[in-house]
């Protein structure tokens, strides 16, 4: 037998093979880690609208033969504009659910230096992230989503007949392109934010700031319309108008407002791609 420093040892030629399987697991284990007090308690705050927008249901459908009430109910119109008004109404709670969910995503990666743990298994590009856009995603949707196709839901089983659902069939996709679009544009932004500053309270602040001071400088000069392009809230009441078929808040295109957004959803990626990369942890 030779003495083993006269062993040569063979490198190992072979490829590893990332498991199709990791985004899901990077996500699975992040929505349990998001679950704790704070999320919780906005959560829960947040059905407050949506039990409201299900009383007024049960009270158009319900109460309008009491004389009493009839008035009341009278004025309750269950169309597609309710329920563009209640994602409107839920955009408070979307900033907060992202806020928590999101900033501290990436930063806390960087900051406990866990990017050379993920791409070492191996994890991709595109798992990895993917994995974290499931993370907002899967809590905005229960703001959004979920509760938007709830109420539609209560709304067609406590119809008498079948002329809501053939009239309004096409309100569960509205709901769905309008959730996906918020949630896509807004959860590219809180996620960048993160990579790019790596400490989740000031990815927050940032993120607050995108959100109100465009909308306040377009709010003090209303009489230039293209303002409207640079505030991400009125970039989304836009395409909510434009979804639901109501009519457009802002004097500027809405079909423009989606491709600026798609537009920052890609930029997000880009900067998400350029602080986040596995050839990073490899020096």
């Amino acid at each position: 037998m030779k003495p083993i420093y006269e062993e040569v040892y063979r490198p190992w030629h072979g490829r590893l093979v990332p498991d199709p399987r990791t985004w899901l697991i990077i996500a699975r284990t992040g929505i349990r880690l998001q679950w704790k007090r704070a999320m919780i308690y906005t959560l829960l705050f947040s059905t407050i609208p949506f039990l409201v927008r299900a009383g007024q249901i049960y009270a158009a459908t319900r109460l309008a033969d009491f004389p009493e009430l009839a008035q009341m109910v009278q004025e309750l119109k269950i169309d597609a504009a309710f329920f563009s008004g209640f994602l409107q109404g839920q955009a408070f709670f979307v900033f907060l659910v992202l806020i928590i969910a999101g900033a501290g995503q990436i930063a806390n990666d960087r900051k406990f230096r866990a990017l050379s743990i993920y791409f070492s298994r191996p994890v991709l590009f595109r798992d990895y992230i993917s994995g974290k856009f499931l993370i907002v995603g899967w809590y905005g949707s229960l703001i959004t989503l979920v509760p938007g196709l709830l109420l539609f839901l209560f709304m067609v089983l406590l119809s008498t007949d079948g002329t809501f659902f053939s009239d309004h069939w096409w309100v569960p996709l509205a709901l769905l392109g309008q959730s996906a679009i918020i949630l896509l544009s807004l959860g590219g932004v809180i996620l960048a934010l993160s990579a790019l500053t790596g400490r989740a309270r000031s990815a927050a602040i940032l993120f607050f700031g995108l959100l109100t001071i465009p909308e306040m400088i377009r709010g003090i000069l209303p009489g230039l319309p293209s303002l409207g392009f640079v505030s991400l809230q009125a970039l989304l009441k836009q395409s909510n108008a434009l979804l639901f078929g109501q009519e457009l808040p802002f004097a500027f295109s809405a079909w423009a407002g989606l491709v600026v957004l798609a537009v920052i959803t890609g930029l997000s990626l880009l900067a998400l791609w350029q602080r986040v990369r596995p050839t990073e942890v490899v020096r």
